[in-house]
């Protein structure tokens, strides 16, 4: 489902991947590594947000392109950020998402559930604890139901039970032609329902294995 091949990315002189080649197929993929080992440039590579020095990057065999509407419809992306707007509150935040990608009232109502952020609808995003941030920022990204789903550290901050409700929601939406990346070093969190692993080291990928048993 994703292409990565020869991909480089060069800021000055230092390289944040170096010749990563890829093939991830449907499923969700776990990308562990540690601090700088490119984990967040992979995943603004795939989104389209961050072009890549050299190499290409493709999507069902499309180069990857932001500008590209169709693959902005079919991409959740959330980053470090939670991309929220500070002064309107989650239930608005979310709403705004919903009206832009074509989501459902009853899909807003839902993830709040799962998630377990109903009760701070009407919060400014800007008074949501950083916790609270993670999970509306993963609310966000799920929102129209994506083909790709592309999560950095959504485990941050979170205690056992919110971390649950994440996995939860991500499980839930998993999906036979659905292909979800996951930037996390919350391994314990995540590897018990990957169906692949990937793992960065400076720059370079270090290890690629399939899980034999799928996670439910």
């Amino acid at each position: 489902m994703i292409g990565v091949h020869g991909l480089t990315v060069a800021f000055g002189r230092t390289l944040a991947l170096d010749h990563v080649d890829l093939e991830l197929a449907p499923g969700i993929n776990g990308l562990f590594g540690p601090n700088g080992s490119g984990k967040t440039t992979l995943l603004r590579v795939l989104s389209g947000l961050l072009r890549p020095t050299r190499g290409t990057v493709s999507f069902e065999g499309l180069p990857v392109r932001i500008a590209d509407e169709d693959f902005r419809r079919r991409v959740g992306y959330a980053g470090h950020d939670a991309g929220l707007y500070r002064n309107l509150t989650l239930g608005e935040n979310l709403e705004l998402f919903a009206k832009l990608y074509g989501a459902t009232p009853e899909r807003i109502e839902d993830l709040l559930e799962m998630l377990d952020i109903a009760g701070r609808r009407t919060a400014p995003a800007g008074q949501l604890s950083a916790g609270q941030k993670r999970r509306a920022a993963v609310a966000r990204a799920l929102l129209h139901d994506p083909d790709l789903l592309l999560l950095d550290e959504p485990y941050a901050n979170l205690d056992d039970d919110a971390a649950e409700r994440v996995s939860s929601t991500i499980k839930a939406w998993r999906g036979p032609q659905r292909c979800a990346v996951i930037a996390t070093h919350g391994a314990k969190r995540l590897k018990p329902f990957v169906d692949a692993s990937v793992v960065l080291r400076r720059g370079e990928l270090a290890a690629h294995r399939v899980t034999e048993v799928v996670g439910t």
